[in-house]
């Protein structure tokens, strides 16, 4: 089995890579390695999530600040997609002839054509304060201006000064209007990080508060306390998801409800759980080596940081069992692991 994985290193050269893993030799090489252009180019990313079209000809994933289509064919860059509203884009999935782009930045969730035409967005934020937080400015509370409640005066909701990112955590850009929006680190609100569909629902996992929500009317449809979430995968009567200390969702696709929980680091491999793939007997697990100097907000694990790595884990699908581990650490350049897309089996580009 082979897979494709995207993803990016936690330096400052801002060039984004994709990976060729082969599970039957225990390899992996650099399959596409793609330097962004100047205006496009961001310290620490690189390439998130992404999605192969329905004959998988052409992978569409996720950069900073715009949405590249890659041939698999021809192992190269097709075409790169662009928005001034774009920010920290997380991941991109093909749904029949639409795009679905997680703007993470933003909060939000955009729809394009696969030609490229812009259609539509859902946003998590009002329109008014993500037009400020687009020219520099940005609030603490972000639940204080999405329940002004029945008997506000309109300009109670614009009240309060304004602050940078950097007062809320060292990593997010502490000059705000020096640079343009889109390569700016930015604090968001939901941290949606993965677009998935089911049917005629789209579904954002929702990293912050652990939640699936429906994009079309917003509501919660499940809640996963305690879990920070990544992925969202349909797989024929299953839809997955990964939590970042290591464990893997299994829910009914018809009403998501919990099946079961699948203990990734038990298998005494350990890393920032995000990356998946389903087959009829396989899973495909991303995991990012975790250090000091890098440390996440978010509690990941209890395992000691030194014991993470950079991996990809394929383990059977009906016992949880590991039974390959290929490594992707990168000691100087500190690797890390978005999406992880299974290769069809008559794929072109040299993947066969």
């Amino acid at each position: 089995m082979k897979v494709l994985v995207t993803g990016a290193w936690f330096d400052d050269e801002g060039d984004a890579v994709v990976w060729l893993v082969d599970f039957s030799t225990g390899t992996a090489e650099v399959w596409l390695n793609w330097l962004p252009p100047e205006n496009l180019r961001v310290a620490r990313r690189g390439f998130a999530g992404g999605d192969l079209n329905a004959d998988a000809s052409e992978l569409y994933v996720a950069a900073h600040a715009a949405v590249v289509r890659i041939s698999l064919d021809k192992a190269a860059v097709t075409g790169v997609m662009h928005q001034p509203c774009m920010n920290d884009l997380h991941h991109v999935t093909v749904a029949r002839e639409r795009l679905l782009v997680a703007n993470t930045g933003l909060s939000a969730v955009e729809v394009f054509g696969v030609d490229g035409r812009f259609v539509g967005s859902h946003s998590m934020l009002p329109a008014w304060l993500n037009q400020r937080r687009q020219v520099g400015e940005q609030w603490p509370e972000v639940d204080s201006y999405l329940v002004p409640g029945w008997d506000s005066q309109a300009e109670d909701n614009v009240r309060g000064e304004p602050v940078s990112g950097s007062d809320r955590d060292p990593y997010f850009s502490t000059d705000r209007t020096s640079r343009p929006f889109h390569q700016c680190h930015l604090p968001d609100y939901l941290h949606i990080n993965h677009v998935a569909a089911i049917g005629h629902r789209w579904f954002a996992t929702c990293f912050a508060d652990g939640s699936l929500r429906d994009v079309l009317t917003g509501d919660v449809v499940r809640q996963f306390p305690g879990k920070y979430l990544h992925d969202g995968n349909l797989h024929g009567d299953s839809f997955w998801l990964t939590s970042i200390d290591g464990f893997l969702l299994e829910l009914d696709a018809t009403d998501l409800v919990e099946r079961r929980r699948i203990d990734v680091f038990s298998q005494g491999h350990h890393g920032w759980c995000r990356g998946l793939a389903v087959t009829d007997s396989y899973l495909v697990v991303g995991l990012t080596e975790v250090r000091l100097s890098s440390m996440p907000q978010h509690h990941w694990s209890s395992y000691p940081v030194a014991s993470s790595e950079t991996s990809v884990l394929l383990i059977e699908r009906s016992t949880g069992k590991l039974l390959q581990r290929v490594n992707l650490s990168n000691g100087a350049r500190h690797s890390k692991l978005y999406s992880v897309l299974p290769v069809p089996e008559n794929s072109a580009g040299g993947m066969c």
